[in-house]
C-alpha cells in the first residue's frame, strides 16, 4: 500500500467552495452577513461643538456605507492640549451647542441602526468641566522638608510644600501649580546614607525604627521637637494635600464660565470622582429627555481612555481610612517613602530628585509602598463600580482602559470593568502582552474585550491596510474581539484647516480615516472580515490551556515567558494576578481551573517571588482539587506588603507537599515539561511543523455544541499538522472570514477524542476551524490520506467528494473506512500556469485644491505597462496618492472539469478585481488567490484590478501647504525624511488551473 500522507486540506482554493450552509448555530448562521454589533467601530475625532451638523451626519452615513458598526463619539478638543480656537463657553463640553450636536449624532446613528459609544468627558473621558478645586476632583500629596542634627531642636513653622515636581510633558497637560496646600501630616526620620543613583537623582536611606509621626504635636503648622541623639541626620517632612489642578482639556484663554474653562481631572481613587462625572452627565446632558431616550435605545458603551494623569503622589481624601482598614496600621509615619518612581505615571521618574527608602527597597519601594498601591487599587475599583452601576441604569455599559500606567493592580481592575479595553499602541501589538490583560478578563467572565486599534506613531496618512489587518489578527489571537479603529476624523470645514481635512494630533499618528482616503472605498472588505472574526470569537466561552501567575504593580510592558516556546506545542496561555487567583471565579473542579470559563489545565508560577496571603491560600485549594501547579525558579514565599508573611510561608510550605505541585529550576522548564506530564494543548501541533509563531485561540459555544479555533501564522509560510481535542460527533469546517463561505472539510483523521488536520497558512494568514455536529451527508466517509498531486478535497452540496488535482497523472486517496480510491489520469490539455504581464494603467491622483477642503482628483493615463512595478518606479506617478485601475485581456479555453484561479501577487494596500464585468471574490491580502471558474469564458476575458494608496505621498509632496486648526505637522521630519511609499500592482500575476475529479460513493 502506498505510504499514508496527510496533506493540508485548507489550501488556497478552500475559500471558494461554499457548500452545505450550516444552520442552527449561533456564529455560523449569520456568518455571511455579520450583524452590526460585531463590526469594527471608529473612534470619531471632533474638534468641538462648533462643527457643522450636516457634516457629522454625512460622516456617520459614510461609516455605515463602508460597513462600520458605529462610532465612539469623542469631543477631542485638540487632544486636550489647547488653547481652543472657538469660544467653549458656547461650544465646550456640556454646553447647549454640545447637546444639540450630541443629539444630532445620536439621532443619525439610530436611523442607520449603528452602535453609539461616547467618551465620558472632553478629550478622552478622564476629566469634567467644573468649578476649580471642588469635591471629586483629583488630588495629590506633596511635601517640604528640612534637616536637623541629632539632639538639635526644631522650633517654628514646618517646611513649606514643594509643589513643583518632575513632570512628563508633550502628550498630557501638566498639573498647574496654583492653589492652596493643606497640611495633613508631619513625620520625622533618621537618614543613614545618601546614594547617587544617576545624575541629579539620589536615594536617601532612612532608619525604619526611627520614623515618627509628629502630626499630633504640630499646632497650626508650627512644631517644636528635639531630635534624639545618635548618628545620622534627621529629616522633618511636612506633608500636604492639594488638588492636582491638571486639566484633561485646556480651553479658551481667560474663560469666564466653568463650561468654557476646559475639563479638570476627576479623582480616580474613589467613587467620588466617578460621581462627579456622572452628576455632570445627569445634570448637563442626560437631563435632555430626547438624548436620554436615544442613549438607552442605541447606546453601547460609555468610555474612558488610559489614565493620562500626573501627581507628585496620587491621593484621595479617604485613603488614610481605607489604608488602615485594609492593612491594620497607619500609613502616616511612612508617607515619605511613597514619593517613589513606581507611583508616578508609567514609573518613569520619581517626583523629587531625592527618593526616600528603607534599606534595600530600591526597585519597588518596599512593603509600605506596596500597601499604598493596594489601597489605591481598591479605591479605583470603587471608581469603576460606580460607573458600572450608573451605566447599567442608563441602559449602556462601561468600557475603559484600566490600570496600566498608574500604580494600581491592572489585573484586578480589568476584572471589574464591564467591557475592558486595551490599545494596540500601548501594548506594542505584542500578543503576549495582550495576554497579561485578557487572562483577568476571561476568568471574570468578561468575554467581550475591546481594543483601540490602528494608532501608529510616525506621521498621519501612512498606515497600510495589511498592517492594520495584522493588528486585528494579533488581537484576535489573544482573545481580544471588539475592534475600535483609531480613528475617523471629522471631515467638514473647520477653522484654518486645509485638505486633507481636520487632522488630530497635528499629523503625528496614523491613522485618520474618512472618505478622502483613497482606500476608504475598499475598506468594507477588511471591516467585514473583522466582523466575522469578532462574531465567531464572541459566540461562546474562551478556552485557554495554561495560566501564568504574574504580580507587578504598576503593570510593566514586559514579556514574562517566551510565547514561541508555548506555540511550538500549540499551547495557549494567559496571565492572572493575585486578586484574580483569590476571586470566586477561580475555582478548581477535577483539576481544571475555572471549568465554566477559560478552563485552565495548569498554573505556572514562573520566577515570581511575591504573593498575597489570600492568593497563597487559593493555591492550597487548587492543589487539593488536583490542579497541576509548576513553581519555576524563585518560589513565591514573600508576602505583598507588610502583613501576612506567616500565612504566606505556611501556605507555600504546605503547597510543596501536594503531588500535583512540581518545583523546577528555570533552566529545566519549558513547554515540553508540561507536555511530558500529559497536559496537552487543545490544539496540539506536531513539533515538525515549526509552529513557534503560530497562534491559536479556542472558543466553545455550549448552546449549539460548536467549537471554533482561530489560527494566525506570524511566521513563514507553512503546513501545520494539528490535533484538535474535540468530540467524535463533531465534523470540521473552515469559516472563511474574507468571503463568508463555509467549507466542509474532506481531508482529516479522526481519533476517539481528536480530529487531526493539516492546515496550510501563508505568512500572516488567518483561518477559523469550526467543529460542529454533522448529520446526513456530512457524516459520510472522509479522506485520511492522498497522493501528492491532490491539492484539496472537499464535500459538495450533494454529499460527494470532489478533488482538485494539479496535473494529468493518476491519483489516489484512502477513505476513513479503509478503502482505497484510484483517480484515473486526465486527458485534458491545458497550461498549468500563465503569467499576466501586460496591463493598461489609469490613475486617479488625489491632492490638494486650495479652493476646496475636498481636494482635487485628476486622471493620469499612464498607458500600457510591459511589466508591473511600484508606482515610485513609473514615470509621472512616482509621488502620487490615489486609485489605480489596471486592465488586461487573456485567452483561455474552459470546461466544467477545470478549476481556474488567479494569484494576484503581493497586495501593498487594498485591491478589488472584476472579471468580465463581475466582481471576483474578496481578496485576502495575505493569500491573494481566488477561484474564478464561474466568471471566465472560453476565448477572450477582460480583467480589471483596482488598487488604492494611502495619502502619505500626496501629503509629503505638499507638506508646506497643509494645515489643521492653523498648524502644519508637529514633526515635519516624519514626511520630509520618510521614504515615498510604494503602491500598485507589482505581480507576478498568474492564472493557475487545477483538474476537478468527482468521487461518488
Amino acid at each position: 500500500m502506498k505510504p499514508v500522507r496527510l496533506l493540508a486540506s485548507l489550501t488556497l482554493v478552500g475559500q471558494v467552495f461554499a457548500v452545505n450552509k450550516i444552520r442552527g448555530t449561533n456564529a455560523t448562521a449569520q456568518f455571511k452577513n455579520p450583524p452590526t454589533q460585531y463590526r469594527p467601530k471608529f473612534r470619531y475625532w471632533l474638534p468641538d461643538a462648533s462643527v457643522n451638523h450636516s457634516s457629522v451626519e454625512d460622516d456617520i452615513h459614510r461609516i455605515a456605507a463602508v460597513g462600520g458598526g458605529g462610532l465612539e463619539f469623542l469631543p477631542f478638543y485638540n487632544y486636550g492640549l489647547g488653547p481652543a480656537v472657538t469660544d467653549w463657553s458656547i461650544y465646550g463640553f456640556g454646553t447647549v451647542a454640545f447637546r444639540k450636536l450630541f443629539y444630532a449624532a445620536l439621532n443619525e446613528t439610530a436611523a442607520l441602526h449603528l452602535s453609539f459609544d461616547f467618551a465620558l468627558g472632553a478629550n478622552q473621558g478622564a476629566g469634567v468641566p467644573s468649578a476649580v478645586q471642588g469635591p471629586g476632583l483629583a488630588k495629590e500629596l506633596v511635601y517640604g522638608n528640612t534637616t536637623i542634627q541629632p539632639g538639635a531642636t526644631f522650633s517654628g513653622k514646618v517646611p513649606e510644600p514643594v509643589v513643583e515636581f518632575n513632570q512628563l510633558t508633550g502628550f498630557m497637560n501638566v498639573p498647574e501649580l496654583w492653589g492652596p496646600s493643606e497640611l495633613i501630616a508631619v513625620v520625622a526620620g533618621r537618614a543613614l546614607d545618601t546614594i547617587l543613583l544617576a545624575e541629579y537623582f539620589y536615594l536617601s536611606v532612612l532608619d525604619e525604627k526611627s520614623l515618627i509621626d509628629l502630626t499630633n504635636v504640630t499646632d497650626k503648622g508650627r512644631l517644636t521637637w528635639t531630635a534624639p541623639q545618635g548618628n545620622g541626620t534627621w529629616v522633618i517632612f511636612a506633608i500636604y494635600e492639594r488638588y492636582t489642578n491638571q486639566r484633561s482639556c485646556v480651553s479658551i484663554l481667560n474663560a469666564t464660565t466653568a463650561l468654557g474653562n476646559g475639563s479638570w481631572m476627576v479623582d480616580h481613587w474613589s467613587a467620588n470622582g466617578a460621581k462627579k462625572m456622572t452628576d455632570f452627565w445627569d445634570q448637563q446632558i442626560l437631563s435632555d429627555e430626547g438624548i436620554a431616550t436615544l442613549v438607552r435605545e442605541i447606546g453601547g458603551y460609555t468610555w474612558e481612555d488610559s489614565m493620562e494623569m500626573q501627581a507628585a503622589l496620587p491621593w484621595t481624601p479617604d485613603l488614610f481610612t481605607r489604608f488602615e482598614e485594609l492593612h491594620g496600621y497607619s500609613i502616616t509615619p511612612y508617607l515619605p517613602l511613597l514619593f517613589h518612581a513606581t507611583n508616578a505615571w508609567g514609573g518613569f521618574l520619581p517626583p523629587y530628585n531625592i527618593t526616600y527608602t528603607l534599606g534595600e527597597y530600591v526597585t519597588d519601594g518596599g512593603p509600605y509602598v506596596q500597601d499604598y498601591k493596594s489601597a489605591l487599587s481598591q479605591g479605583y475599583v470603587d471608581y469603576v463600580e460606580h460607573y458600572n452601576n450608573w451605566a447599567s441604569y442608563k441602559g449602556i455599559q462601561l468600557s475603559n482602559q484600566p490600570g496600566y500606567n498608574m500604580p494600581i493592580d491592572m489585573a484586578e481592575a480589568v476584572s471589574h470593568v464591564q467591557i475592558p479595553e486595551l490599545e494596540s499602541l500601548g501594548f506594542a501589538e505584542n500578543i503576549d502582552l495582550y495576554r497579561q490583560f485578557t487572562g483577568a478578563a476571561h476568568l471574570a467572565g468578561r468575554n467581550v474585550i475591546s481594543t483601540e486599534i490602528g494608532a501608529v506613531l510616525g506621521g498621519a496618512y501612512k498606515l497600510r491596510i495589511p498592517e492594520l489587518k495584522a493588528q486585528f489578527d494579533g488581537s484576535y489571537a489573544a482573545g481580544v474581539n471588539t475592534m475600535v479603529i483609531h480613528g475617523y476624523a471629522y471631515s467638514g470645514e473647520y477653522f484654518n484647516t486645509t485638505w486633507p481635512g481636520y487632522t488630530p494630533f497635528q499629523y503625528t499618528y496614523s491613522e485618520l480615516w474618512n472618505h478622502r482616503q483613497p482606500a476608504w472605498q475598499h475598506l468594507d472588505d477588511l471591516l467585514t472580515y473583522s466582523a466575522r472574526n469578532s462574531m465567531t470569537m464572541q459566540s461562546g466561552a474562551p478556552k485557554v490551556d495554561i495560566a501564568f501567575y504574574y504580580f507587578k504593580i504598576p503593570f510593566t510592558f514586559a514579556e514574562i515567558y517566551s510565547g514561541f516556546d508555548m506555540n511550538k506545542y500549540g499551547y495557549t496561555f494567559e496571565y492572572l494576578g493575585p486578586e484574580n487567583l483569590a476571586s470566586e471565579k477561580a475555582a478548581v473542579v477535577d483539576g481544571v481551573l475555572a471549568p465554566e470559563g477559560p478552563a485552565f489545565k495548569a498554573l505556572v508560577i514562573y520566577n515570581q517571588a511575591q504573593i498575597t496571603p489570600n492568593a497563597s491560600a487559593a493555591l492550597i485549594k487548587f492543589a487539593q482539587n488536583g490542579l497541576r501547579i509548576y513553581l519555576v525558579g524563585t518560589i513565591p514565599n514573600t508576602t505583598v506588603g507588610m502583613t501576612g508573611q506567616r500565612q504566606v510561608s505556611e501556605n507555600i510550605n504546605e503547597l510543596l507537599g501536594y503531588k500535583s505541585v512540581r518545583v523546577i529550576d528555570l533552566e529545566s522548564f519549558s513547554a515540553s515539561t508540561i507536555a511530558a506530564d500529559g497536559i496537552l494543548p487543545r490544539a496540539q501541533v506536531d513539533l515538525a511543523s515549526n509552529a513557534s509563531q503560530l497562534y491559536t485561540f479556542w472558543t466553545v459555544d455550549t448552546n449549539s455544541r460548536s467549537e471554533y479555533v482561530y489560527l494566525y501564522n506570524q511566521g513563514a509560510d507553512g503546513v501545520f499538522n494539528i490535533t484538535f481535542a474535540v468530540g467524535g460527533d463533531l465534523v470540521p469546517y473552515i469559516l472563511d472570514s474574507w468571503t463568508g463561505n463555509q467549507l466542509r472539510l474532506g481531508v482529516f483523521q479522526r481519533e476517539s477524542t481528536n480530529v487531526v488536520l493539516g492546515v496550510e497558512l501563508r505568512s500572516n494568514q488567518t483561518k477559523i476551524v469550526a467543529f460542529m455536529v454533522g448529520s446526513g451527508a456530512q457524516q459520510k466517509e472522509h479522506v485520511i490520506a492522498h497522493s501528492l498531486n491532490i491539492k484539496t478535497v472537499h464535500l459538495t452540496e450533494e454529499g460527494s467528494l470532489e478533488a482538485l488535482v494539479s496535473d494529468n497523472a493518476s491519483a489516489w486517496m484512502t477513505l476513513s473506512n479503509g478503502s482505497q480510491v484510484e483517480l484515473p489520469a486526465g486527458n485534458t490539455t491545458w497550461q498549468k500556469s500563465t503569467a499576466l504581464d501586460s496591463w493598461n494603467l489609469t490613475v486617479e491622483a488625489h491632492g490638494p485644491d486650495h479652493a476646496s477642503l475636498e481636494g482635487n482628483i485628476t486622471t493620469v493615463n499612464v498607458g500600457t505597462l510591459d511589466h508591473l512595478a511600484p508606482w515610485t518606479q513609473i514615470p509621472g506617478i512616482e509621488h502620487i496618492s490615489g486609485v489605480g485601475t489596471y486592465r488586461t485581456r487573456f485567452e483561455i479555453s474552459v470546461d466544467g472539469s477545470t478549476a481556474i484561479l488567479i494569484d494576484f501577487g503581493p497586495v501593498l494596500h487594498t485591491m478589488k478585481a472584476w472579471l468580465n464585468g463581475k466582481q471576483v471574490p474578496v481578496i485576502d491580502p495575505t493569500n491573494p488567490v481566488v477561484e474564478v471558474s464561474d466568471l471566465v469564458v472560453s476565448g477572450s476575458n477582460l480583467m480589471e484590478v483596482e488598487v488604492t494608496t494611502s495619502l502619505f505621498n500626496a501629503v509629503k509632496a505638499n507638506i508646506d501647504h497643509i494645515f489643521s486648526m492653523g498648524y502644519g505637522p508637529q514633526t515635519p521630519s516624519y514626511y520630509t525624511d520618510g521614504d515615498w511609499q510604494e503602491f500598485g500592482l507589482i505581480g507576478p500575476i498568474k492564472l493557475n488551473t487545477l483538474r476537478k475529479v468527482l468521487i461518488t460513493y
